[in-house]
């Protein structure tokens, strides 16, 4: 959808070729410094008495754009601005549970860009890649849920668009499963 704006932008098609290839090579660029963590590398196994233990891979990827592949937590009212991503498909149900879920130890609480707080963020499914910037240690949500892996989404992963358009570009981040 950019390159149209930027065709429009463009009359002569020398430019507009010339633009597209800058910015694919901007985002090509942006992509290569992201390292790939996964849900494995979060904490050290076995876990023991004294609870998880974070593994060298996870702090060393603290304030580092990463790129992280998981599935969204399915839950019965959408959140705004964030959403939960785990190594696995989980469904919440907050009526039933309560105060207990089935998130496992390896999660992460993943927000859009700050003047998308307001965003309702439907259920997507299947595997989602995501990058943006790590944060890791004792951190507490809005809804006092602990979290102790927060991945901020850069400014550009929704391109600024309106609450729909956030949906389908997170629904195009889908891998057929």
């Amino acid at each position: 959808m950019p390159h149209r704006l930027i065709y429009a932008a463009l009359p002569d098609s020398r430019r507009w070729l010339r633009s597209l290839a800058m910015a694919c090579t901007l985002l090509s660029a942006s992509a290569a410094f992201a390292q790939s963590l996964r849900f494995a590398d979060f904490f050290k196994l076995p876990m023991g008495n004294q609870g998880a233990e974070m593994t060298p891979a996870l702090l060393a990827a603290n304030g580092q754009t990463v790129k992280l592949t998981g599935y969204m937590v399915q839950q019965e009212r959408a959140a705004q601005g964030h959403f939960m991503l785990t190594p696995r498909p989980v469904r919440m149900s907050e009526q039933a549970d309560g105060d207990a879920d089935d998130l496992p130890a390896a999660w992460a609480m993943v927000y859009l860009d700050p003047a998308q707080k307001d965003f309702a963020i439907p259920y997507q499914r299947g595997l989602l890649e995501l990058s943006g910037v790590l944060s890791v240690g004792r951190l507490e949500e809005a809804d006092g849920r602990v979290s102790w892996v927060r991945l901020q989404l850069q400014p550009e992963a929704t391109r600024g668009m309106n609450a729909f358009e956030v949906a389908n570009y997170l629904h195009s981040l889908q891998h057929v499963h």
